[in-house]
């Protein structure tokens, strides 16, 4: 029996496909972590001039068990009023079509308490208003819980970062780049 090679190719990016997907939902994930940052609301932050610092922990108020929680990530997500128009930046409770959270911050070993970072915002962040999403996962590389420096509807506690400055070629001078 002789396989045709694009049999061949398509069963094989369908593994892929669903070995990648995990198939995670944001509204799934306990809301387990308190998420704080140094920004006051509606400042506006300088990409590659100013720091934020990050702090984290357990709520020490709820039940979950910490069992499995294995590593965090932290990311700094688009608020929905930088999201607007933007297919790009757009929401999706499936964390595998999520463009919300697209910029690492940090990761490393889950902690229970007393996690702090201090992230340099990176030059080439796009002008937009943003906050921190810290997720948990677990040996399997899923994410399992959350917490954000922001409300559920995500409109307290955000904050800006000014626009990516580039020199622009040809032109001489210097633009801001992004929104």
């Amino acid at each position: 029996m002789e396989l045709h090679p694009n049999a061949v190719l398509l069963l094989l990016s369908c593994f892929i496909v669903a070995s990648y997907a995990h198939n995670v939902h944001l509204s799934t994930l306990n809301q387990s972590l308190i998420v704080s940052d140094s920004a006051t609301p509606d400042q506006v932050l300088r990409a590659g001039v100013n720091t934020l610092t990050i702090t984290w922990a357990y709520n020490t108020n709820l039940t979950v068990s910490e069992a499995n929680y294995t590593t965090i990530e932290a990311k700094l997500c688009y608020a929905p009023v930088s999201q607007t128009g933007r297919d790009d930046r757009k929401t999706d409770d499936n964390l595998d079509f999520d463009k919300t959270c697209p910029f690492d911050i940090t990761n490393g070993t889950y902690k229970h308490a007393n996690n702090t970072f201090t992230w340099p915002i990176p030059k080439d962040t796009p002008s937009a208003t943003y906050f921190v999403r810290v997720y948990v996962i677990n040996a399997k590389n899923h994410e399992i819980a959350y917490g954000q420096t922001t409300n559920d509807q995500k409109t307290t506690n955000l904050f800006q970062v000014d626009g990516v400055v580039s020199e622009q070629k040809g032109s001489g001078g210097w633009s801001v780049v992004g929104n």
